[in-house]
Formats: C-alpha cells, sequence, structure tokens
C-alpha cells in the first residue's frame, strides 16, 4: 500500500502563531521572517523547528537547538492517533481541498526514475545535505511536501466531502498569519474508509511531487542513510505529505520568474536568438501566448519582450533556461520583487507565463523531470504552512 496513517500529533491551541509557511518561501524578504518571529514570540510555534531559508548557510547552532526543541515539544502535542487529516484552505477566493497523509519513501526516487512517486523538478543535490542535516536527530517530522494525483473524477476526495468528514472530527479551524487565508483540518480514522483511499491512489499512477521535492528528497536521503541500520518500518521510512488532485478547482499553477545579478544586462540580452520587443509598460502581466515563445525582461534602463519565433525547447523556462544557467539567479514568485530588482544596476528580471495545469501529467510523461524552479503552485502566500507533526524517532 503506496499510503499509510501517520500518527498525527497537534498543537493544544493557539492556532494562528502555530502554523508558518514552507520554510523555502520569502528568501529575499528577511523582513516577513522578523515579523513572524515577533508576532509569535515565546508561544509554541512551528517557526522554532524549521529553518528558514533566508538564515541559509547552515549555523549549527540554530540545527541544534531546532532537535532541541523539536524534543520538548512532543510533551505539548496532542496525539490524534492513525489517521488522515482532510484539510479545507481558503485563500485568494479559492478553497483547496488536501488529504495529509504518510507516504512510502521506497516507493520515491529523486533522479527521475520509472518510481511511483516522481519528482517533477530537477533535484539541486548540494541542496540535500543541509536538510539531511537538520532531519538528523530530529524526533519530528512537518510537511510543507505537496504530492498531486491525476482524478478528473473526484474519486479519492469528491468535490462533496460531507460523506468523508463531519462537524465532530473537526480537529482545527484557524486564520493563517500574514494573510495566508484560513485553514481547517478534519480528522479520518475509519480502517475501511482510509483503506478505499488508499486502493484508488494505487489505480492513479504515478504521484508526483508538486512543491517540496527538496524536502521529499532530503528525507529519502535520510532514510537510505538508516536502513541497514534500523527495522524495515521505522518511522523515518515514511514521509508525511498533503496529497492534491491535480483537477482542484482551487489548485493554480503559477510561475517562477528569474533575476540575474552581476552581468551587463545589454550584453545577456545579445545572448539570446530572439527578436526584442521594447515597450513602455512593464511585461509582467503580458499574455504571451502568440506562436512561439515570449519572455518579458526588465532592466534599468528598458523593459520589453524576448520573442523566439523558433525555439528548440517545448517550454519557456527551457529556452531561457539555456542561456542564464551559468549566471547568479535569484527565483522569484512576486513580479513586483522581479520589477524592483531588475532594475537595479546590472540586473535584468525575466517573466514567465505559467504551466498549464491540464496538461501537467501529459508533460511530465513526455518529458520526465522539468528545469528546477519550472512552476509554482499558487502564489507565495497559498504555499503550505508546517501544521501537522508525526514522530520520526521511535
Amino acid at each position: 500500500m503506496v499510503l499509510y496513517a501517520p500518527r498525527i500529533l497537534l498543537p493544544k491551541d493557539n492556532w494562528e502563531k502555530w502554523a508558518v509557511i514552507a520554510c523555502d518561501q520569502h528568501t529575499q524578504d528577511l523582513e516577513y521572517w522578523k515579523r513572524v518571529e515577533e508576532f509569535v514570540g515565546n508561544a509554541p510555534s512551528a517557526i522554532n523547528l524549521i529553518y528558514p531559508e533566508i538564515y541559509l548557510p547552515l549555523d549549527e547552532n540554530r540545527v541544534n537547538k531546532i532537535h532541541k526543541t523539536l524534543s520538548d515539544y512532543k510533551k505539548i502535542l496532542v496525539d490524534y492517533g492513525l489517521c488522515f487529516i482532510l484539510v479545507k484552505r481558503s485563500v485568494s477566493s479559492k478553497v483547496r481541498t488536501g488529504l495529509v497523509v504518510a507516504v512510502d519513501l521506497e516507493d520515491y526516487q529523486f533522479d527521475g526514475t520509472d518510481s511511483f512517486i516522481k519528482p517533477t523538478e530537477g533535484t539541486i543535490k548540494e541542496r540535500l545535505p543541509t536538510r539531511v542535516r537538520i532531519r538528523e536527530n530530529a524526533d519530528l517530522e512537518l510537511s510543507h511536501v505537496l504530492v498531486l494525483y491525476d482524478d478528473p473524477d473526484f474519486s479519492v476526495v469528491p468535490r462533496n466531502t460531507d460523506d468523508l468528514v463531519c462537524k465532530d472530527n473537526q480537529v482545527y479551524d484557524f486564520d493563517l498569519m500574514e494573510k495566508g487565508g484560513h485553514v481547517t483540518g478534519y480528522r479520518i480514522s475509519d480502517e475501511k474508509i482510509i483503506k478505499e483511499i488508499s486502493d484508488k491512489i494505487l489505480n492513479l499512477k504515478p504521484l508526483l511531487v508538486g512543491d517540496g521535492n527538496h524536502s521529499l528528497a532530503a528525507a529519502k536521503s535520510f532514510w537510505e542513510q538508516i536502513k541497514e541500520t534500523v527495522h524495515s518500518d521505522h518511522p523515518a521510512r515514511y514521509a508525511m505529505v498533503e496529497l492534491v488532485n491535480i483537477h482542484d478547482p482551487g489548485l493554480s499553477f503559477e510561475p517562477i520568474h528569474r533575476v540575474v545579478n552581476g552581468i551587463d544586462p545589454e550584453e545577456l540580452l545579445r545572448k539570446f536568438n530572439a527578436r526584442i520587443k521594447e515597450s513602455r509598460v512593464c511585461p509582467s502581466n503580458t499574455d504571451f501566448s502568440a506562436i512561439g515563445h515570449s519572455i518579458g525582461f526588465i532592466t534599468k534602463d528598458k523593459c520589453g519582450v524576448l520573442v523566439f519565433d523558433n525555439p528548440a525547447h517545448d517550454l519557456e523556462v527551457e529556452t531561457l533556461d539555456e542561456i542564464i544557467d551559468n549566471y547568479s539567479i535569484e527565483y522569484e514568485h512576486d513580479p513586483e520583487v522581479v520589477k524592483k530588482l531588475g532594475k537595479e544596476q546590472g540586473n535584468i528580471g525575466f517573466f514567465l507565463p505559467p504551466l498549464k495545469k491540464n496538461e501537467f501529467f501529459s508533460l511530465i510523461k513526455k518529458k520526465g523531470v522539468l528545469p528546477k524552479k519550472s512552476f509554482s503552485l499558487g502564489k507565495e502566500n497559498e504555499k503550505r504552512y508546517y501544521i501537522e507533526a508525526r514522530r520520526i524517532i521511535p
């Protein structure tokens, strides 16, 4: 069985201070994380259990503090037993429904092989040791991983979830900090329902990692390190994720833009085999649906669109990355941040269109893994918040 019911641990109260957005968000916005820390104060919070990437490179003192706090928090979290959690997330006038489960890391490979659970983007292996180091000696696991399944008939989680959950099974219901919307969680512990869901997922192969591939890859790497020294059903063999139907109306695909810094923008623009159409208006929201590829850009002195009439690649992100991959790149969700950074001396910002989610599974089947940072599931404030925890050390 590819799905398992994790033993869910949750706080007793103070939910808004507990739940914190994924560690790989707001990596250029230190003020965001300082606001979070100020808001949380001394209250128990997931901020004390994660390593926001804005604070990299790794500080061993911070890691040691995380490990100690993880151990301390075991005493204050409530054990809800073996269950799935059905999650309703309302943000940006949309509602996204997900299912928190545990997956077997033996069913996942991050190198793009034909495993049941597959990555969708290239894994930057240099980023794994830091995340593995954080997972080492960690008593608890929290997760921001979103895994997609292709279920146009909504056979796994129906559009109307009343048959799966009821008000009596509600375990949390609160507003998320920093304009993250509202989230409600319902416990599913009925063994028959858990098995039915698991059996249906087995028929929907493959599962695709949409967000959090590096965190899942770190969990896999850690399991490979210890698997020969522990029993085969050790908790670290499993990883907690949220499953989301790609057809869920609350799930959107957003582009991840690029800012190249420390260069001569004009010199870089000349490296593209493209027509340049200058514009008085920043092209961050332009419809790039014309034949060929169109990629917006902005510099200190001008903005416009790069037009590739006969691109050699399927995707705009491939066309762009072929040229800029060897430069210093910042990856940004927010086009306003790209505008600001792109106008700085020695920088250039690039704006990419979103992938089409209705073609996503067929795209992965055709191409395997995509270039790193090819897409984002939702806008930055729609990313998953850490809420549920489970033990990974017996």
